[in-house]
């Protein structure tokens, strides 16, 4: 064998080392990647209180848990307190950047009404407590659940099928954009 063929066998012998190498620290990557995804979601599951899905946007699980225990402030709109509009208006802001309406009511009128077995992480659910205009309104997050601030609680997750809820449920929103 000549040392041409030799110096060009010697760098074919590189080159598929270097590339299984590469491909091998992509699946590596793609491995931990997978790992720290659905380590994510186990932890996220404990501090929500319910098993998530795991395909919930990562941004959106980590601003829910910010906002988890602010206590309800009636006109306050932010980490100190805040009521449920106000809530509903920054956290669109910031996972979304879609301002919406400050009144729940107003909210409402600017969604597209769905069916509430279609709802997806990120539609709003309408509830008419007080009379007979929307007065309360929250973030569905996914298996029946949904984030909004109570007067009693503050900040916190409840299911659309809890007693209460269920029975002042009135519709669900879908904002265009998000």
């Amino acid at each position: 064998m000549n040392s041409s063929v030799k110096i060009i066998l010697f760098i074919l012998i590189i080159a598929v080392f270097t590339a299984c190498k590469s491909t091998s620290k992509l699946h590596k990557q793609e491995h931990l990647t997978h790992k720290s995804s659905s380590e994510f979601y186990k932890i996220y599951s404990q501090k929500l209180g319910y098993d998530l899905e795991g395909y919930e946007e990562k941004k959106f699980v980590e601003t829910v848990n910010a906002w988890l225990g602010v206590p309800y402030k009636y006109g306050g709109c932010s980490k100190e307190g805040t009521d449920c509009s106000c809530f509903v208006s920054v956290f669109y802001k910031d996972v979304y950047g879609i301002s919406l309406p400050r009144k729940s009511e107003d909210m409402q009128l600017q969604s597209k009404i769905i069916e509430k077995d279609a709802l997806q992480q990120g539609d709003l659910v309408f509830f008419k407590i007080e009379d007979v205009k929307v007065s309360h309104v929250g973030i569905y997050i996914s298996k029946g659940r949904f984030i909004h601030s109570t007067t009693s609680k503050g900040v916190m997750i409840n299911s659309l099928d809890e007693n209460y809820y269920k029975k002042y449920f009135h519709k669900a929103g879908r904002v265009d954009g998000k």
